[in-house]
This record gives C-alpha cells, structure tokens and sequence, in this order.
C-alpha cells in the first residue's frame, strides 16, 4: 500500500515534513555517539518531540528515549523502536553533513531510523 492510498492529508502531511526529516538525520550525523551514552543524540531527538503532546521519558542508566502516545481508546498497543547510535568508524565521504568526529559515524542507517520515528510520532500525534 502506497502512502498516497492511505489517504491524501497524511501523504501530504508525510511530505511536508520531508525537509525536517532530513534536516534531523543530517544533525544526527553529523555529531555521532557510540555505545550507550548519547546524551546529544538524546537532546535533538526530545527537542525534536516537545510540544507534540507525548509523555517523554528519558533513560538514566542508558540513553533511551520512550514517548509515549495515549489515545485515550481502548485497543492494542503499537510499539515504534529504532537504536540512535553509531559505530566506531571513519568517514571518509565528504558532505555537509560528514562526522565531526574522527573514528565515528552513522554507516549503520541509525541516523535515518531516528529521524523516521520522530516523523512518525509527529504524524501520529
């Protein structure tokens, strides 16, 4: 099923939050964090998500993030998961974008799962 068949204002909806969807990943990218402390991954991603109504909280021991959409209706529960962090390897493309830091990057498409699931809470909420 294409996006479009799910009916004309989520599609549109969807794109319009193209451009903000890649400016995320870009940001995300660009400063990547390894392991489990991703304190400024974390922060784009909960700025990313304020004002959208969800009850956010923040991991301690970990860097997690868990937003949490109450429809108010009875039903099943959907569960959006993605991991936000990068691995210890050097970039070596040039862009706009490319790693800040030496040893460190986004080749395993985490960047871009974040970015999506931040969208789809925006089209959800």
């Amino acid at each position: 099923m294409s996006l479009a068949e799910l009916g004309p204002d989520l599609a549109t909806a969807a794109e319009a939050l193209d451009a903000d969807t890649v400016e995320l990943r870009r940001a995300i990218h660009h400063d990547p964090e390894l392991g489990l402390h991703l304190p400024e991954t974390q922060t784009k991603i909960t700025e990313a998500l304020t004002g959208l109504g969800l009850d956010i909280t923040l991991g301690e021991s970990t860097t997690s993030i868990v937003a949490d959409l109450d429809s108010g209706k009875p039903g099943p529960t959907v569960l959006l998961r993605g991991d936000m962090d990068a691995l210890p390897l050097q970039e070596d493309y040039p862009s706009d974008f490319k790693s800040k830091h030496d040893g460190r990057m986004h080749a395993c498409g985490h960047d871009t799962h974040v970015a999506m699931l931040v969208s789809a809470a925006k089209l959800l909420a």
